[in-house]
């Protein structure tokens, strides 16, 4: 190949390769919609103390157009048919327990690696109004989220809550 259609080939691939290289990635910004993978409460040594929602949770968060919504839920449901009896009281709370939502406005602090999502909408009424600040970081092409660290009870034990997830859907622009 001669020097001259060499050159002409590379500077292409150059120009491409610095576009490439200048413009941020999408999974390095929250904004989007996140897969969950796991949940995890972790003892200080990083061990993993439980799984709040089962080992196998379904979820998902979407941050979007200044709004986010969190939705997670245990695989291990309790099942009932439907058109059965009305659900009874142990029904109730164990469907409860197993399952978490929220939605609201949000700042992200990208820098700080921060969300705070005031919540207009909770499986819960004592969480709408209330602000929840979550922290996030990613690494090897996942999300890592979760509150402040330490800030989970569990008997004498304080724990962090990890919610492991993968990228879905891009954000929309």
């Amino acid at each position: 190949m001669s020097t001259g259609r060499s050159q002409s080939i590379m500077q292409p691939l150059a120009v491409l390769l610095a576009l490439v290289l200048s413009t941020p990635a999408a999974a390095e910004t929250i904004r989007g919609r996140w897969t969950l993978l796991a949940a995890e409460d972790l003892r200080g040594d990083g061990s993993v103390a439980r799984y709040p929602w089962g080992r196998h949770p379904i979820g998902s968060i979407v941050v979007d157009g200044g709004s986010c919504y969190l939705q997670i839920m245990s695989s291990d449901v309790p099942s009932f048919a439907a058109g059965s009896p009305a659900i009874g009281e142990q029904m109730k709370a164990a469907l409860l327990s197993t399952y978490i939502a929220y939605s609201g406005p949000c700042t992200i602090d990208e820098a700080a690696g921060s969300v705070t999502l005031k919540v207009e909408a909770a499986w819960r009424p004592d969480y709408v109004g209330t602000e929840q600040k979550r922290f996030f970081r990613f690494e090897n092409g996942k999300l890592f989220f979760g509150p402040q660290p330490d800030s989970i009870r569990a008997g004498t034990e304080r724990l962090t809550r990890r919610l492991t997830l993968e990228r879905a859907a891009p954000p929309t622009r």
